[in-house]
């Protein structure tokens, strides 16, 4: 394996990203990203801006396509493969090992789908491989480094928040005489700069929103219950099936024969591929994580299980492989033909409760937007208590229906809508609201002068019955804040 043979399957490997990319129907979180895309701004209540900066050049080469929404994570896929012959080479490997290491990772669910699915995590990822390897090469005695770490530290935060667990990285070098040496010098301090003005975006919203996005992400997201081990063993349970177990076992034990004799070179990589999975780990501990959280910890993995010789290793790869491409391939069936679970009527109440029913939701969005745009009157909203659902409406209707987010006090993600439109454009305006909600009228007879049902939108398959939604006509909207929107009165339209 040379670095051009390297090079093309990076690049062939890509190709077949945007071949899925361009097939598969977007998700609820991906057409949020979108819409948030339609009304850039500094930054956004539960989401950093680069991802969704990244996509407004894609649309505009490619359109309002599933394609040109997932791009950037494309990209950032592409970049984990660019940065790990760097870091191979920091820690003896080479082309070889490389390719091993982004093969093994597109053995698992996590990273396969992860790299052509429109989120923040993937951006976050190829800036915490850039970061490690930056930190590696701050650990060998190289000045430059630190201004490779804190780029990729300043532009990570713009994805994700979480980048910020790639900081403890840097103590095997610091905990060392000529580590600590450097802390005497500018480097690292011009370094820390230049990190923190690249998060500027994010503070200037938080300025102009009083601090929203900050206290959700340090409150509003995780809401503690005390010691509880059911959101650990959810946790647990999702790397198992995201990474596959025997990769997942594979990885352990290559991470903990390293231990042994590492010089500081690997001891920063070390650090850096624990602490993502144990701090999410002990934060399950008292409230629920989502299972990808993770993620940069079987990245940075799966190099080490690269560059590490183990007698259960082509075993574990080999039954990884072919667990990890049958999961792949059930979850990409089940996304194209949801259709014959929900008969099974399964679900899982846990911390996070999981059911067959809601593949409901993507069955049939083509004909529930057909029959919304025949329902909708001149200069009428459409609105829905689900983002996912207001956001789908808007993409798959490529703008034609106006829609907004009605906001109920028990949701608390996938509310930057309501810092797009001020209380003045809404006010006096008439709505269709859209849900799938047992009782729809609840919270809208306040806020409206009239609101009344009209007959649900019925999508079947065959002679049964997969999914009913109802439809209530609102006029006159008396009391838009809180409900549609955080701003206050003249903020003007963001």
């Amino acid at each position: 394996m040379t670095p051009r043979r390297y090079s093309l399957l990076l690049l062939a490997l890509a190709a077949l990203h945007a071949v899925l990319a361009a097939l598969l129907p977007l998700s609820g979180d991906e057409v949020y990203y979108w819409d948030c895309s339609r009304h850039l701004d500094w930054s956004y209540f539960d989401q950093p801006p680069l991802v969704i900066w990244a996509m407004v050049p894609f649309r505009a080469l490619l359109g309002e396509t599933a394609l040109a929404v997932r791009a950037p994570a494309i990209l950032a896929s592409l970049l984990v493969g660019l940065f790990l012959l760097p870091l191979m080479r920091r820690l003896g490997g080479g082309p070889r090992e490389a390719t091993w290491a982004y093969l093994v990772l597109h053995a698992t669910p996590l990273f396969f789908v992860g790299a052509f699915y429109a989120s923040t995590d993937a951006a976050m990822i190829a800036a915490t491989v850039g970061a490690t390897w930056a930190a590696i090469a701050v650990a060998q005695g190289e000045r430059r480094g630190w201004w490779g770490f804190a780029f990729a530290l300043g532009v990570g935060f713009l994805a994700k928040f979480p980048v910020v667990l790639v900081l403890p990285a840097l103590l095997p070098a610091l905990l060392r005489r000529e580590g600590r040496a450097e802390l005497s010098r500018p480097a690292p301090y011009l370094a820390g700069a230049l990190a923190a003005v690249l998060t500027t975006p994010v503070w200037l919203w938080a300025l102009r929103h009083d601090f929203d996005n900050i206290a959700f992400q340090l409150a509003g997201r995780h809401r503690g219950a005390g010691f509880t081990l059911g959101p650990l063993g959810e946790f647990v349970a999702a790397n198992l099936l995201l990474v596959t177990p025997f990769l997942l076992v594979a990885i352990v034990l290559a991470w903990a024969r390293r231990r042994r004799g590492a010089d500081v070179a690997w001891a920063t990589m070390l650090v850096a591929t624990a602490t993502p999975v144990a701090f999410f780990a002990l934060v399950a501990l008292r409230t629920k994580v989502g299972g990808h959280w993770g993620g940069p910890t079987w990245v940075l993995g799966a190099a080490i299980l690269a560059l590490t010789p183990l007698a259960c290793r082509r075993f574990c790869v080999i039954a990884g492989a072919a667990t990890g491409g049958l999961m792949t391939a059930a979850v990409l069936a089940i996304v194209l033909a949801p259709e014959p679970l929900l008969a099974t009527g399964w679900s899982y109440h846990g911390s996070r409760r999981i059911a067959t029913r809601a593949l409901s939701a993507v069955v049939g969005n083509d004909e529930l937007v057909a029959a919304v745009e025949a329902r909708v009157r001149p200069g009428e909203l459409v609105a829905s208590e689900s983002y996912s659902t207001a956001h789908l409406l808007a993409f798959l209707s490529r703008g034609r229906l106006d829609t907004r987010l009605f906001h109920q006090p028990r949701g608390s993600h996938g509310l930057a809508s309501l810092y797009w439109y001020p209380p003045e454009s809404l006010r006096g305006r008439d709505v269709l609201f859209v849900t799938e909600q047992r009782d729809p009228a609840a919270g809208l007879r306040e806020l409206f002068a009239e609101v009344r049902e009209e007959e649900p939108i019925v999508i079947r398959r065959g002679d049964a019955v997969v999914r009913t939604v109802r439809v209530l006509r609102a006029t006159d909207l008396l009391a838009p804040a809180e409900a549609f929107t955080r701003l206050r009165e003249g903020d003007g339209a963001r």
